[in-house]
């Protein structure tokens, strides 16, 4: 990968000095890759992030063969220095929904044990979806530890795994 990604050690920072390695256009886009980057590629079942590269808009950020792709509208030559600057509502906005997300589900597996997590989406719908049946009877306790926990202001660590 030529990109360091930077928006795990840092995903408050919200503009970034950068140079774009490769640009090559594609039917709709321009497809930037850069040295470093702080935009989340899409995955996870979250959407990208989005902002500004320049006076570029950034449409789309997604991993594509091992590489950080900056799918955006506008001009960026090979070698500029350009500034970064992410669409922090949008990209606050998701981290929310995805730790809420973790948060419910760890709720859900300590409270409950006759359910087997398949997937999730955080996107424009966000979603857990589970094997099994939940005692509807746990709904409030459900709620109510969620809502606890979230207010205790917990530190969120956030880490790269993988499950192969």
């Amino acid at each position: 990968m030529k990109t360091q990604p930077l928006y795990y050690q840092n995903p408050y920072k919200t503009e970034l000095e950068c140079k774009a390695l490769s640009v090559e256009q594609s039917t709709i886009f321009l497809n930037v890759i850069l040295d470093q980057t702080i935009f989340y590629p899409e995955g996870g079942g979250q959407p990208s992030d989005r902002g500004m590269l320049g006076d570029a808009k950034v449409e789309y950020v997604r991993l594509m063969n091992g590489e950080i792709i900056h799918q955006i509208k506008g001009n960026v030559e090979k070698d500029q220095l350009i500034k970064g600057t992410l669409d922090w509502n949008w990209r606050y906005k998701y981290m929310k929904i995805h730790s809420a997300g973790h948060l419910l589900h760890d709720v859900l597996m300590t409270l409950t044990k006759k359910l087997t997590p398949i997937r999730g989406g955080y996107g424009k719908k966000a979603f857990l979806e589970y094997k099994g049946e939940m005692d509807l009877s746990l709904k409030d306790q459900i709620e109510q530890k969620v809502n606890q926990t979230a207010q205790t202001g917990i530190e969120i660590i956030t880490k790269e795994s993988s499950y192969s």
